[in-house]
């Protein structure tokens, strides 16, 4: 969990480095496209990541290789093809002049920095299903720290411009990927393993229902960019995803919490019910500060950005009081995962997703970016508000053991008062 908040921090520092060294027009379309990257690349995983935390617990040696190399072949493929697609049909239609989506050279670059995305987040799903956290910790930091570098050398030797920033970002997970190839032990036998797709039909239809629910969970905090900067203009969207950027660095807590809760699930589903009352305490004392906290940090931390910045400020303000929604989807869609509920997880998901959405667009149409702020805070609490029984009844639930012997001791209640109820109506006689 630290090391989650520490490279959203260098995140958030790149980005500011960013706001810095270039025009709030650029940096509004750098978003929007490394946004659609990610809204791709979250697509393209095609639940691998999820399933993989799940699924390589209960495998060993060779089964692993071939399942993590058949996952992250047919996920980098997918990915590629789907934005290479993406890059050319925003060019037909005339919606961009992108020089990343007009160019076939752009659009090669396009798609290899998605697919790289795509294959760096279903390799850190293989890394913590094999218990290997260490290292997805350090690829996270790696290509955190490579990109923080890389930025003002791009600066200062080319200049900064979507692209630019885009490939600063692609080199960091290139390096990182790198990194951990490199002190791989048995790299040589991953280096031989040949993808296999046959292997992987058995579970298609569980990877199938992890990834709608990715997808789904995803597609707001990702396509949001995208809907400001073609509605309200780069320069408004620049504000906007500075925004989103700060308060993801809160919600990416309750986030992780409800992923960590499905991984002990999966693993040993004892400790579940205590994961759970954890991952809500916490979530809640998260909520409570940051709805205490953001109205009084919003400006003076989106002008760290600089002024411009400034006037996403009750864009982010509605969002932080409202955390307690987005912790709350989470946790919900966590324990359906965890509980083999993953129809009902998806429909969770694409319920959030569509209201979400759609009140973002209702609230942009009426008040601009603040507008979107509070259209996803309301549309987060009554998810919440729609989410909390069902938490609060899987919460409440005993565990097997506990059930069992309270059980046990009902029975001999029962039992003891069978035995003397024989005796009662002679007592009653005597009075």
């Amino acid at each position: 969990m630290s090391t989650t908040v520490v490279t959203a921090g260098l995140g958030f520092v790149f980005w500011a480095v960013a706001a810095r060294v270039t025009t709030t027009e650029v940096v509004g379309r750098a978003s929007a496209v490394i946004a659609a990257m990610q809204l791709i690349g979250a697509f393209g995983t095609l639940g691998m990541h999820t399933l993989l935390i799940a699924e390589l617990p209960r495998r060993n040696g060779p089964s692993v290789r071939r399942l993590v190399v058949t996952g992250m072949t047919i996920a980098g493929v997918v990915a590629f093809s789907v934005a290479a697609a993406y890059a050319l049909v925003s060019q037909l239609t005339g919606r961009t002049s992108e020089w990343i989506y007009t160019t076939p050279l752009g659009v090669v670059l396009f798609g290899a920095g998605t697919a790289l995305t795509t294959v760096t987040i279903v390799l850190d799903g293989a890394l913590i299903g094999v218990r290997q956290g260490s290292r997805q910790v350090s690829r996270n930091l790696i290509f955190s720290v490579v990109k923080l570098v890389a930025l003002p050398i791009a600066a200062f030797a080319i200049g900064l411009s979507p692209h630019a920033i885009f490939s600063v970002w692609l080199l960091g997970n290139f390096v990182s990927l790198l990194i951990v190839a490199l002190r791989t032990e048995t790299r040589r036998e991953w280096l031989t393993t040949l993808p296999s797709p046959r292997g992987f039909y058995p579970i298609w239809r569980t990877a199938a229902g992890h990834h709608w629910v990715n997808v789904a969970t995803e597609t707001p905090r990702f396509a949001l960019p995208i809907l400001v900067a073609a509605q309200l203009g780069n320069e408004a969207n620049a504000g906007f995803y500075a925004a989103l950027l700060l308060i993801s660095f809160v919600w990416v807590v309750p986030h992780h919490l409800a992923t960590g809760m499905f991984a002990i699930q999966s693993d040993d589903p004892d400790h579940f019910r205590r994961g759970l009352s954890t991952a809500v305490r916490l979530s809640a004392g998260v909520s409570l500060l940051a709805a205490v906290g953001t109205p009084v940090l919003a400006r003076p931390l989106l002008a760290i950005f600089g002024p411009e910045y400034v006037r996403a400020s009750y864009c982010l303000m509605a969002l932080g009081i409202c955390t307690i929604g987005s912790a709350m989807k989470s946790i919900y869609i966590a324990v359906g995962r965890a509980q083999g509920m993953l129809g009902k997880a998806a429909m969770a998901a694409l319920f959030g997703a569509g209201i979400e959405l759609g009140a973002a667009e209702i609230g942009l149409t009426l008040w601009g970016v603040t507008g979107v702020g509070i259209g996803v805070g309301i549309a987060l609490m009554l998810e919440a508000a729609v989410f909390w029984p069902s938490i609060r009844r899987v919460q409440n639930q005993l565990p097997d053991d506990e059930r069992t012997h309270r059980n046990s001791r009902v029975a001999d209640a029962e039992e003891s008062c069978a035995r003397q109820a024989p005796l009662q109506p002679e007592f009653e006689g005597q009075q």
